[in-house]
């Protein structure tokens, strides 16, 4: 719960089933009314949303490393490969 105080409203409109909808929801859950769900649930979908922005990068970043050491792994099969050949001859 945060300690600063609260003193900006956002206000949008929705239609009577997805009132309904929400309004299930929060029961649903146990929430202490329709502001404090819709309240939480859209500041837990942005800390998600961060959270999923970092892992992406991590996961491009791993994606990277194993492309390149894929690629070395290669280099090294292609010389043991003709060090092998090599020794036949």
């Amino acid at each position: 719960m945060t300690t600063k105080p609260r003193n900006r409203i956002v206000v949008f409109r929705l239609s009577q089933d997805e009132y309904r909808s929400l309004k299930e929801a929060c029961d649903r859950v146990g929430a202490r009314n329709l502001s404090d769900f819709t309240r939480s649930e859209v500041l837990e979908r942005l800390n998600s949303d961060a959270s999923s922005g970092h892992m992406a990068h991590r996961f491009e970043s791993l994606e990277q490393q194993i492309a390149v050491m894929q690629f070395q792994l290669n280099n090294l099969l292609q010389g043991l490969f003709h060090a092998v050949r090599t020794q036949q001859s």
